[in-house]
Formats: C-alpha cells, sequence, structure tokens
C-alpha cells in the first residue's frame, strides 16, 4: 500500500493574524515577522528533498511557499488548490477571534473558544459559528470535511509516496486535522505560524491518516 508523508506548514504570520482577526478566505500580507519565522522553517525544512509543494490559493499560503523554495533554492512544482482552504467564516471574516468566539461561548453556557471546545468539539465550534452567521454563508464543519479531504486525496493520487510532500496550511486547517485524529496531541490549541506538522496518508479503501507530530520547531 502506498503511504505518502505529509509535512504540513502553518503559513507566516499575517497582519490580520496581528490583529487577531478571522482571516478564512480573506486575506492579508506577510508580516516582516512572518518572513523571519519563514525563513527559520526553510532552514529546518532543507534537509528533506520533497516531491513538490501544494498550498492553498490564498496568497499567504503561495507566498510562505514562493520564500520556502527561495530560501532552500529548490525549483519544485507547486499545486494551489482552493480545497486546501482554510475554513470559511462568512459574515465573520475580518472580525476580532476572541470577541466573536466569546459571544458564541457565552450563549450556550461557555465563556470562550477553548471552553467551547473542551466541553463540544472543534467541529461543534464551527457548526455553532455557521449558525450564529448573520449572512448565513459559513461554512459548517461538514463543508469544511469534503472538501479539505478532497484535495488531501489529490495529493495522494498525484504522488508516488518515494519523496514527502510538503503542504503550506492554515491553522484552522491543522487544528481540525488533530483534534479529529490525534486529539491528545492538540496542545496549543491554535497551531503557531510557520511550525511544521508531519503525518502520513494511506487508501484502505478510504483516505486514512495518522498524525506524526503537530506544532514543531524542526523536523
Amino acid at each position: 500500500m502506498k503511504t505518502i508523508t505529509l509535512y504540513l506548514v502553518r503559513h507566516g504570520e499575517t497582519y490580520f493574524n496581528v490583529f487577531h482577526e478571522f482571516q478564512g478566505w480573506s486575506d492579508t500580507p506577510l508580516t516582516n515577522r512572518g518572513h523571519r519565522q519563514l525563513a527559520q522553517t526553510a532552514v529546518a525544512l532543507r534537509p528533506l528533498s520533497f516531491a513538490r509543494i501544494y498550498t492553498s490559493d490564498t496568497s499567504r499560503a503561495i507566498s510562505s511557499a514562493t520564500q520556502i523554495q527561495a530560501t532552500n533554492d529548490w525549483h519544485l512544482p507547486v499545486t494551489s488548490l482552493a480545497s486546501l482552504r482554510e475554513h470559511f467564516y462568512g459574515a465573520f471574516e475580518g472580525q476580532p477571534v476572541a470577541y466573536t468566539w466569546h459571544l458564541i461561548a457565552q450563549a450556550h453556557g461557555w465563556t470562550d473558544y477553548a471552553d467551547l471546545v473542551a466541553h463540544t468539539s472543534v467541529d461543534t465550534a464551527q457548526d455553532l459559528l455557521h449558525t450564529a452567521d448573520p449572512a448565513q454563508l459559513a461554512e459548517t464543519s461538514q463543508d469544511f470535511w469534503e472538501r479539505f479531504l478532497m484535495g488531501l486525496d489529490q495529493i495522494y493520487h498525484e504522488n508516488t509516496g518515494d519523496q514527502p510532500v510538503l503542504l503550506i496550511s492554515h491553522s484552522s486547517n491543522l487544528r481540525a486535522l488533530i483534534a479529529r485524529y490525534a486529539p491528545m496531541l492538540l496542545d496549543p490549541l491554535t497551531p503557531e505560524n510557520s511550525k511544521i506538522t508531519r503525518l502520513t496518508l494511506q487508501h484502505d479503501p478510504d483516505l486514512h491518516l495518522k498524525i506524526d507530530y503537530y506544532n514543531r520547531d524542526r523536523l
């Protein structure tokens, strides 16, 4: 059975990260600190020989991949997929994260996002955000998983397994992955910018994921 080793890196810090606002399908540029983070991550990844790089189609993910490539003088094919985007937050895009989650959590008897997740789940929290969205455009957890697993499935089928694959990803995607497949590793609750997570992909016959580690500075 073919096994794909997938290294996921959260994109470098952006301005919405600095402002602590929902980013989702919106986009802001990388900060200077974000570029410094990626420079360190590129060095950490240098010993690996990747087959290719995947990103979401957001500029922050593509820019992060471009910088890692340039730092290491790699010339790898890069595939950007809409299916690999972060969760869509609807009318909450660009809104304060902590305040929004406080209101949603409080409406259901909890205090904040961490408390909400501790008593329910990461997927349930996304569903509650969908319900609270006045525009009713925010993704449900099912919406997210259907498209995101489609992206991971594409990665599996487009690669041989002879070399690892690099994916530039997003905080909520990583959190959802760890919460579903390795909840004991979900510390911190929100992965840090440019940190490394490793997992393996197999088909038996459905897509099977195994998390090796989460949110590391180095391999």
